[in-house]
């Protein structure tokens, strides 16, 4: 199954302070190999995954964490899930970020109109 993975900036105090613990920091996972991008439905499903894969790692994501790097965007409940689905958006395959885009023009109703045939 494809996965799309993004781990948060984090700084690993695991290295400078030489013991083997290992710090782990939210991640966003979304599956989209059983999705047709094709498919206005398909696409739809596409954005709603990463929406939620989005408000869970804004969730999980703690600013002030020892072990994580402080960024803006996501330290703000308001602007934390645009700015995750963003990054996520970034680490995405050009066809399926292509499709999250169109998905996402269609679900906020921006989508091109069909061309209206003359009579």
């Amino acid at each position: 199954m494809k996965l799309l993975v993004l781990l948060s900036a984090t700084l690993l105090p695991a290295c400078a302070s030489g013991t083997s613990a290992m710090v782990f920091s939210p991640r966003m996972l979304v599956a989209y190999r059983d999705l047709r991008l094709d498919t206005a439905a398909d696409r739809a499903k596409l954005v709603r995954r990463v929406d939620r894969a989005a408000a869970a790692f804004c969730k999980a994501y703690d600013p002030m964490g020892p072990e994580t790097r402080f960024d803006a965007r996501l330290a703000s409940g308001r602007h934390c899930p645009g700015a995750a689905a963003i990054l996520l958006a970034q680490h995405m395959p050009a066809n399926v970020r292509r499709a999250y885009r169109a998905g996402r023009r269609e679900r906020n109703g921006s989508a091109m109109p069909a061309m209206i045939k003359p009579k």
